[in-house]
């Protein structure tokens, strides 16, 4: 990824998405970054269904402009100083259920 943004990217998302993803690397999920809009592809491998999650960072208006984790539909998932939290929180919605 360049060193520069388009101006739609916060400064400080690309440092914790790749956080972000080197967390869930760890927990054996395989991760794309996508660079605009800036974001990273989840998916688990294993998963015959193919499901993936894709994660944005950027300020949470509601939460004095705290740089928090979102899924594509903009939900929260978790701020982004929380990154083994939000690595968490990711793969519960990856892992199928037993």
């Amino acid at each position: 990824m360049a060193g520069t943004f388009d101006g739609t990217e916060h400064r400080h998302s690309y440092p914790r998405l790749h956080m972000l993803m080197n967390a869930l690397q760890g927990r054996g999920f395989a991760t794309e970054l996508r660079a605009s809009p800036l974001a990273i592809i989840v998916t688990r491998p294993d998963d015959p269904t193919g499901a993936t999650q894709t994660i944005t960072c950027k300020p949470r208006v509601t939460d004095q402009d705290r740089m928090w984790f979102f899924d594509v539909n903009g939900e929260p998932i978790a701020e982004a100083e929380h990154i083994v939290d939000a690595a968490v929180i990711v793969a519960g919605h990856l892992t199928p259920a037993p």
